[in-house]
């Protein structure tokens, strides 16, 4: 197997997603790298962030990226980043962050409402861009691999991506072999997520509406947490695989309310889980090999256009170039701390540029 045909054998076992995302180079040229990851199957997800040449791309109905062979939606980090720099508020865009994360209709429109009251501008932005696009509601970052690599020349670049990508694939392969021989039957983090949810379910009050439907109310018992949002009641359809509290079709493996209601008709919920969460399905992604690159004179001749670095993308800063990721208004963290200093206890600076540090010194 050719190298290039490691993603696409093996990154048709995930779900159909393509994320688009650019790292700063930090070395002698000043440049950005493209990264995707994708498979080639239809009804593709493609989350970036609004790129004036990425949203041409979708509205050209010509170029086969439009619905339903493929589905924009709006990167919610970058949004939230562009939305900052519109109306520097860190509270508006907490607000904006939870309403995209809702996936209920009802406490999505709570958030935008509270938006809307403290700035109309800031909402009027919001709906401006469709609403299907960027909220869970309304829809029926790999730059740490090549971190330390970016200060890098090119060829040792792209060497050294190779190298950790394929390191990538060979610790998960061994994961999910080991995984597959112990019995399990799905990645961790789902295995996790149901059983929590089979323990929320357990306190669920179930009623039967039609058998032969599998329709049913369950209502939730109210949490313990000041902001819990128990006590409601979603309506279940076990035929069609749907709640309407939309967790399920939004991630993939069953809700409390469906994993109640299947308790409740002693129905196996695994019929649930999209196939994407199992071990196998993990395994099949990483088990593609990687063949090692020859030295450089087994090579076949080069036969191609000559590539010339041009002058006006060299870096003419001085002083040693930066080796962490530039930051921008999506790493403005809440509530962030002011440095304090270890010598006087007081903020604002730290133990090495402290002006008291000389103060009082003496023979002991």
């Amino acid at each position: 197997m050719r190298n290039e045909e490691v993603f696409h054998r093996g990154f048709k076992h995930c779900r159909p997603v393509l994320t688009i995302d650019g790292t700063h180079l930090y070395g002698k040229y000043k440049n950005l790298v493209m990264i995707a990851m994708v498979n080639s199957k239809e009804g593709l997800c493609v989350i970036s962030d609004r790129h004036p040449g990425i949203m041409a791309a979708f509205a050209d109905v010509y170029l086969g990226w439009s619905e339903p062979n493929a589905y924009h939606r709006i990167c919610m980090r970058h949004l939230a980043s562009n939305f900052m720099t519109h109306f520097k508020d860190k509270c508006l865009k907490q607000l904006l962050c939870r309403a995209a994360l809702e996936t209920k209709v009802e406490k999505f429109n709570m958030h935008m409402e509270t938006i809307g009251r403290i700035n109309q501008d800031a909402l009027s932005w919001l709906e401006a861009i469709p609403f299907e696009k960027w909220a869970l509601s309304h829809d029926g970052v790999f730059n740490s691999v090549l971190k330390g690599a970016r200060s890098f020349p090119i060829t040792a670049f792209v060497q050294l991506t190779f190298y950790r990508v394929n390191s990538y694939f060979v610790v998960r392969r061994e994961h999910g072999a080991s995984r597959l021989a112990s019995g399990e039957q799905y990645t961790p983090y789902v295995d996790a997520k149901i059983n929590a949810n089979v323990v929320k379910a357990g306190s669920h009050e179930v009623v039967l509406y039609d058998h032969f439907q599998g329709l049913f109310h369950v209502k939730a018992s109210r949490g313990s947490k000041k902001t819990s949002s128990g006590g409601r009641t979603h309506r279940v359809n076990l035929r069609e695989h749907v709640c309407t509290c939309g967790k399920t079709l939004i991630y993939g493996f069953p809700c409390s309310h469906i994993l109640a209601a299947c308790h409740f008709r002693s129905i196996d919920f695994r019929s649930f889980v999209q196939h994407y969460y199992t071990i196998q399905s993990y395994f099949s992604t990483w088990a593609p090999l990687f063949n090692p690159i020859h030295n450089e004179y087994e090579w076949p001749p080069y036969v191609g256009p000559v590539i010339v670095p041009a002058d006006s993308m060299k870096r003419v800063s001085g002083g040693r170039p930066k080796s962490t990721r530039l930051h921008n208004e999506m790493d403005v963290r809440e509530g962030k701390t002011s440095v304090t200093c270890g010598l006087c206890k007081q903020s604002g600076h730290n133990r090495r540029s402290c002006p008291n540090k000389n103060m009082g010194a003496g023979p002991s």
